[in-house]
């Protein structure tokens, strides 16, 4: 993909300085999560987590690198960075950051989640934190378009299965909350 294209996404996206969700948030743990895009050969790739089973929440689920906000930080990007560096050892100086998609809840916890959307190299040396994630993959945006992957998750709830849209890429169903942001993503591009 044509560096012009992360200009026209940019463009797109909701700029850094505007905040929203504030009222939504209130209760709830603020969180931030990197959507990192790269280009490998010409074609666009989505970088995704998949969350390890000793996590509090979220266990085995995909995810983008992120997590709770921190005391310490000055702002909500500043917690998108610092986890995503802890998580999978990306350094901030290495991701430009473009702008953000909508904040938004979770369905499953009491995180209200800002989604930062950034350029990164090819990831070629990443690392996981074994605490925190048991896998790092990425998907071409190209199948996370196509129709052919989409399909439903049952997921079993407290005793009761519950189905959910999702898209169906290779082990790995994207559902919840990360597939709202993949939706809204989409539709950028």
């Amino acid at each position: 993909m044509a560096y012009e294209h992360f200009d026209n996404l940019r463009r797109r996206l909701i700029p850094l300085h505007r905040a929203d969700g504030d009222e939504l948030a209130r209760g709830k743990v603020r969180a931030a999560v990197l959507v990192p895009l790269f280009d490998r050969d010409g074609e666009l790739y989505v970088l995704f987590i998949k969350r390890s089973e000793r996590v509090m929440t979220h266990q085995g689920q995909v995810a983008f690198p992120g997590g709770r906000s921190d005391p310490e930080d000055p702002d909500i990007l500043t917690t998108a960075l610092r986890e995503a560096n802890e998580e999978v050892g990306l350094r901030p100086e290495t991701v430009e950051v473009l702008g953000r998609l909508t904040s938004a809840a979770t369905m499953t916890s009491n995180y209200f989640v800002t989604p930062f959307v950034g350029v990164i190299g090819v990831p070629t040396d990443l690392r996981a934190d074994e605490r925190e994630v048991a896998e790092i993959f990425s998907v071409p945006v190209a199948a996370l378009k196509d129709p052919r992957f989409r399909g439903r998750y049952s997921w079993d709830r407290g005793g009761s299965t519950q189905s959910y849209p999702a898209i169906l890429y290779g082990e790995q169903p994207i559902w919840g909350l990360t597939l709202r942001i993949i939706e809204e993503l989409l539709a950028l591009l």
